[in-house]
């Protein structure tokens, strides 16, 4: 970890649980600080999938299609009241958008967090699944590593505070919220920005095609094998 601002090396002993604590510490601090005023999104299934850009903007609709926009709106429909579950405490001040490059490797040591510009309130469960999400991505292709990096990642996030209620099941629901957040940045970016329309459209592509296997049955790529029941 020589960079103070390269991404964590997931590969390397030890990394998985690094950033799994400080993950959990970053939660354990939001649900035991106390802020006066916190005027920031609520980010659950009505922000993000009911009432976000892919299925309210036209222009959205067009990038991803008619079979794209069915897609989300299926598992809209199939997640959402899983996406209600939970009590109190498994939910509180996220991240927000905590995938591995907004987690820093330190030169002393240790996993910071940067970038926390969609700070917001929601399930915890969705910044876990939004760093195992990005990491599924570089890892998916290498057999076995992808799941080695998850559970390390899960079992020392509890070293520091318990995983949030059910949330064995309700990994799967998160890990497509998480998506349908990157199809509301994607497709509002695109249009505006080069560098995200030069990537979008695959970026799309492939998490409609994701959407539509789960709409048929199939698990949602970063689902844990003994988590999918």
């Amino acid at each position: 970890m020589a960079s103070r601002h390269s991404r964590p090396p997931y590969r390397q002993p030890g990394v998985a649980q690094e950033m799994g604590r400080a993950t959990a510490h970053l939660h354990e601090h939001a649900a035991t600080v106390s802020l006066p005023e916190f005027d920031r999104p609520v980010w659950d299934a009505e922000t993000i999938l009911l009432k976000g850009h892919a299925l309210t903007d036209p222009a959205a609709q067009g990038q991803m299609g008619p079979e794209g926009t069915a897609a989300l709106r299926k598992v809209a429909e199939l997640i959402t009241p899983a996406l209600q579950e939970g009590g109190q405490d498994d939910r509180g001040r996220i991240h927000g958008d905590l995938h591995r490059g907004n987690m820093i490797a330190m030169s002393g040591g240790g996993i910071g967090v940067i970038d926390f510009d969609d700070c917001g309130t929601g399930h915890f469960l969705l910044d876990i699944a939004t760093v195992l999400s990005s990491v599924h991505r570089i890892a998916q292709k290498e057999p076995g590593a992808y799941e080695k990096f998850a559970r390390a990642f899960l079992a020392s996030y509890t070293q520091v505070r318990p995983m949030p209620t059910n949330w064995a099941r309700l990994l799967e629901p998160y890990l497509l919220l998480r998506d349908a957040f990157i199809l509301n940045f994607v497709t509002t970016a695109a249009p505006v920005n080069a560098d995200v329309a030069s990537w979008g459209p695959r970026r799309i592509a492939g998490i409609v095609a994701n959407m539509q296997a789960y709409g048929e049955g199939r698990p949602c790529p970063g689902t844990l094998a003994a988590e999918q029941s």
